[in-house]
């Protein structure tokens, strides 16, 4: 998939690119059937919630291990925009499913750039990459979906966002309150929700977060973090799963790939 000059030009203005229903039907089917497997491992790759430990809070690395999800980080519908938007060869520096379980099971996620954790703890130059979002299940309204607020990445990097370590262990850089009252207030915020199989491109700086989903349904959502193969990050501290050491430029394979596997 090409993205024409104005949707980048959007992309560089808005800082995201949203895009429902670019998965059909049998290619999500292909991926939520993987899911239980993966949410079931036993690794440190799967974090649990430490309230109720039987919960996933995050996934990391599905690409690795989980074919389905191989395949889907290397459909041309998401690895050719990318290579556009970053103008270069990338590779994958960390992939994460967020399951977020209903009935209260997902917690939310503070107001936060994701750059902060992937620059302080890994090494990464620049925020030259970018996260992309693939909506596992419905994100609706209903069921907390991510929050994001426009034009917020324009700023870089914000020297008031801080290091907050959440009540699972997980570490984030969050904003602090009159920050996020400023920049909510002058750019507003937008639920980014639609169908399973819908897509979003994100930009590292971008503010996002999402509440508590207290709906009776999980929602999904699998993160894939690309990165300018010329941005490779330099920090070796964290795992294979936070931080894959692999540079090689990934390749597109043919779009009909993943339901191959039905």
């Amino acid at each position: 998939m090409r993205l024409s000059d104005s949707q980048i030009n959007d992309f560089n203005h808005y800082g995201y690119l949203f895009f429902p229903e670019l998965l059909d039907k049998t290619e999500i089917s292909l991926l939520q059937r993987a899911m239980p497997e993966i949410l079931g491992r036993d690794g440190p790759e799967v974090i649990r919630e430490k309230k109720d430990p039987s919960v996933t809070r995050l996934a990391f690395g599905a690409h690795i291990y989980s074919e389905p999800f191989k395949r889907l980080s290397l459909l041309p519908r998401l690895l050719e925009p990318v290579q556009q938007l970053l103008n270069e060869n990338v590779y994958i520096h960390q992939s994460r499913i967020n399951p977020k379980p209903g009935f209260g099971g997902g917690t939310g996620w503070d107001w936060h750039q994701d750059y902060g954790g992937w620059h302080e703890g890994d090494g990464m130059p620049k925020p030259q990459c970018v996260m992309v979002g693939v909506f596992i299940d419905d994100c609706s309204i209903a069921k907390s979906p991510l929050l994001v607020v426009p034009k917020s990445h324009r700023d870089g990097f914000l020297d008031s966002i801080q290091l907050h370590r959440d009540a699972d262990g997980y570490s984030l850089y969050v904003l602090d309150r009159p920050t996020l009252e400023k920049i909510a207030g002058e750019h507003g915020i937008e639920p980014l929700v639609g169908p399973a199989g819908s897509v979003c491109f994100c930009h590292s700086t971008l503010i996002h977060g999402s509440a508590n989903n207290v709906s009776p349904w999980r929602r999904a959502i699998m993160y894939l973090i690309y990165n300018a193969i010329s941005n490779a990050c330099t920090g070796t501290e964290r795992p294979w799963y936070q931080n894959n050491r692999d540079f090689t430029p990934l390749r597109v394979i043919n779009d009909d790939s993943l339901k191959e596997l039905k």
